[in-house]
């Protein structure tokens, strides 16, 4: 770990990135330094979250609470107001563990609602999920599981105008024994036959078939902000050993709407019998209704269960982007995932020019020097078709234990990335400060806030516990 003053110091940043010129091309290296202390939720303070001169890294800043474990991290910016943002969490300060940020000021200050309630005798349980539509409508989501029985579940959704009042609980998904891992898109295009539906996607547990319970994928969609939902089935239903895991989806500017996902052939040893998985794609363009058949993205390698050198079990998650602007590689797809090198995890990137028919060979992202853990990556495509990938990072540590948060943003279809590392301050991912083994969150998230790539992750650089806390880089 490191001392007290280095924790002290953990929001002094130094990093090295490409500027952006008008054809969206980073060129001419340059160094950007931000002086700033980390701030908790609730601050009124109006410049934690800037930076001067742009391009520049934006300071680390503290969005939950504290007092508490707070984890996983996913992300959204309203894209009427790029400073109205949207974070979820698993927060243990609140009673149902499910906490959401709300941030008016594009980062600055947070304020926090706990979800409460339920529906009939489900109540939220697991899985954040956050949205905004076209309207500026604020959308958050969860897993809610029944009071008897954490078996059996559903997926509900609330809805806000305000970011502060939220409407009474309607449910999204409410199929089979129980929904899992799943993510909420939103269409956001002006140009989409389908702009502000709702989609959610989730893994769902159903019927059983010779003593063994059979999980199949779904997605649910509504177009009447979040009250009335039509689910359905994107691919068969999994028999024998075959599993699907952990949902993820964007949507194209003419409402395509684009999932993926991993698939294990074998998964009677969780996540994948023989560490390999497949990553999975699926698409629809009739606003839900109607599903492509699955096809393979790529193949990767798993690390059995735990992050090397940790008592916390690392998922991997993909996460899927799209280009919908209008320069050179519009109507790209995306999709960040880890492969296990034998000696590492390693994150990388492949993409597709063709609507998902075809995929790349996948791209490291970070250098080859870096032959330290890189995990928790996840993704997202600006409207001017930069690639932002952030991910957390070991490199720094010779031990190959304690991590830092880096990002990297490619202008050229992805095919190149250079790194920009978002904090000095080391976290170690067996700290997380509720006492209980094997997880320090689930996922973390990014997203575009104008021309800001604005990151979220888990950080325990305060030696106690994990916090969410975003940073990112600013680029105009």
């Amino acid at each position: 770990m490191v001392s007290a003053t280095l924790k002290a110091l953990a929001s002094s940043l130094f990093a090295i990135f490409f500027l952006m010129s008008a054809a969206y091309l980073m060129t001419d290296l340059i160094v950007g330094e931000a002086n700033a202390q980390s701030t908790a939720a609730g601050s009124n303070s109006a410049d934690v979250i800037n930076c001067s001169p742009a391009p520049c890294v934006l300071p680390p800043t503290q969005v939950s609470e504290g007092g508490a474990e707070v984890a996983d991290a996913p992300i959204v910016a309203d894209p009427v107001n790029p400073t109205h943002l949207l974070l979820g969490s698993l927060d243990g300060n609140c009673r149902s563990d499910l906490g959401f940020f709300t941030s008016f000021d594009g980062g600055s200050s947070w304020n926090r609602t706990c979800l409460t309630g339920g529906i009939g005798l489900y109540a939220p349980s697991n899985y954040p999920m956050v949205g905004y539509d076209r309207n500026g409508v604020a959308y958050i989501a969860a897993q809610f599981t029944h009071h008897t029985s954490s078996t059996f579940g559903l997926i509900g959704i609330q809805r806000s105008t305000d970011g502060i009042n939220w409407s009474p609980f309607a449910t999204a998904m409410n199929k089979g024994i129980a929904p899992y891992y799943p993510w909420l898109a939103v269409d956001t295009s002006v140009d989409s036959p389908y702009v502000n539906n709702l989609y959610v996607s989730a893994v769902v547990v159903g019927e059983t078939r010779n003593s063994q319970y059979l999980d199949r994928l779904y997605v649910s969609h509504s177009s009447d902000s979040g009250k009335d939902w039509q689910v359905v089935a994107v691919a068969p239903a999994q028999l024998g050993l075959k599993q699907d895991f952990y949902t993820h989806m964007t949507i194209g500017k003419h409402g395509t709407v684009y999932l993926t996902w991993m698939y294990c052939e074998d998964g009677r040893n969780y996540p994948c019998s023989n560490d390999e998985a497949s990553i999975v794609f699926s698409k629809s363009t009739d606003g839900g209704n109607t599903w492509s058949f699955p096809t393979l993205v790529a193949t990767v390698a798993l690390r059995e269960e735990l992050l090397p050198n940790s008592n916390v079990g690392i998922e991997n998650r993909p996460s899927i982007g799209v280009d919908n602007s209008d320069g050179p590689h519009s109507g790209n797809l995306y999709v960040s995932m880890y492969n296990w090198t034998g000696t590492y995890l390693q994150v990388q990137v492949v993409r597709s020019t063709d609507g998902g028919i075809t995929w790349s060979t996948p791209v490291p992202v970070a250098p080859p020097s870096d032959t330290h853990d890189q995990f928790f990556p996840c993704l997202s495509v600006s409207s001017t078709g930069l690639v932002g990938v952030s991910w957390l990072d070991r490199r720094n540590d010779p031990a190959n234990i304690d991590y830092q948060a880096f990002a990297a943003i490619s202008s050229d279809g992805a095919q190149t990335f250079p790194n920009v590392q978002l904090t000095e301050a080391f976290s170690d991912p067996n700290i997380n400060g509720s006492g209980r083994e094997h997880w320090m969150g689930d996922y973390a998230g990014n997203t575009w806030a104008g021309p800001d790539f604005i990151a979220a992750w888990m950080d325990s650089s305060n030696g106690i516990d994990m916090q969410d806390v975003i940073g990112g880089i600013r680029l105009k």
